[in-house]
C-alpha cells in the first residue's frame, strides 16, 4: 500500500534557523496539542487553499484543499491564540488566520478581481512582481523596518472580509490586503506572500524572521505544521 508523504518546504526551516529558532515539525494526524507546551511561538505556513465551507461559502471551481490540514491548523491557530503564543502566518497562513477569527477570502483573484495586480506565481519562487505598502506604526512594518517593500507573488486567493480583531498592516498596488496582525500585547503578524524565498537576498525579509524570534524570547522552538 502506499504511504501518502507529507513535507515541508525547507525554505521555511532555513529562514527560522537562520534567525536563531529550532523548527519542530507537527505530522497531520496530532491529536492533542498538549506535548507542544513546550514551544513557544507558531508559524502558519503557505500550502494548499481552506474548504470555503469554513467561512460559509460555496467552493469555487479552482480551489484545491486538504481538510486534515484545515483541521490541525485551525486548532493549532486557536491553541496558540488562547495561550498569546507569537504567530506569524504566510500565505494560506494568513488566510487560516483570517478564517479562524472570523473572515472570508476571495477564493479566486484572477476570475472574481481581475481588475487587480497578477497575484499567481509570475517566473520563480523569489521573483519580485509587485510592491506592498505598509502602515506606518504598525507591528508589521516596524518587524521589517520600512513602510513600502518589494514582493513575490505566489498567492490565488486573498482577504475578502477581514476578520474582527484583525488590523490591515499591508497592501497591495490594488488595495488587497497582503498584510495583517492583530492590536495588543502578543506579537501576532501576517503576510500574503512568500519571505522565507527573500529573506537571503530581501534584508527585509531576514526582519521579520527576526523579530518573530526576538517575539518568542529568542531561541526557542518554533512550531510549524509540516
Amino acid at each position: 500500500m502506499e504511504v501518502p508523504l507529507q513535507t515541508a518546504n525547507q525554505a521555511y526551516l532555513a529562514a527560522l534557523q537562520a534567525a536563531g529558532a529550532t523548527p519542530i515539525l507537527v505530522p497531520l494526524d496530532t491529536g492533542d496539542l498538549d506535548g507542544l507546551e513546550f514551544a513557544d511561538g507558531l508559524l502558519l505556513p503557505g500550502g494548499l487553499d481552506i474548504n470555503p465551507r469554513a467561512y460559509g461559502a460555496p467552493p469555487h471551481p479552482t480551489c484545491e484543499w486538504d481538510d486534515r490540514l484545515d483541521d490541525l491548523e485551525f486548532r493549532l491557530t486557536r491553541w496558540a491564540l488562547e495561550r498569546k503564543l507569537p504567530i506569524l502566518g504566510i500565505c494560506r497562513g494568513l488566510q487560516v488566520l483570517n478564517v479562524v477569527l472570523g473572515g472570508s477570502l476571495v477564493q479566486d483573484l484572477p476570475s472574481q478581481r481581475p481588475q487587480g495586480v497578477t497575484h499567481p506565481r509570475q517566473g520563480p519562487r523569489f521573483s519580485l512582481t509587485h510592491h506592498l505598502t505598509l502602515v506606518s506604526g504598525g507591528r508589521l512594518a516596524a518587524a521589517v523596518g520600512a513602510d513600502e517593500v518589494p514582493v513575490n507573488s505566489l498567492h490565488h486567493q486573498g482577504v475578502e472580509r477581514l476578520a474582527p480583531g484583525l488590523l490591515p498592516s499591508a497592501r497591495a498596488e490594488d488595495g488587497l490586503i497582503e498584510g495583517v496582525e492583530m492590536a495588543g500585547d502578543t506579537w501576532v503578524v501576517a503576510v500574503q506572500f512568500h519571505p522565507e524565498e527573500l529573506f537571503a537576498t530581501q534584508p527585509y525579509a531576514a526582519r521579520l524572521f527576526e523579530s518573530f524570534v526576538a517575539a518568542c524570547s529568542g531561541r526557542v522552538p518554533t512550531v510549524v505544521p509540516a
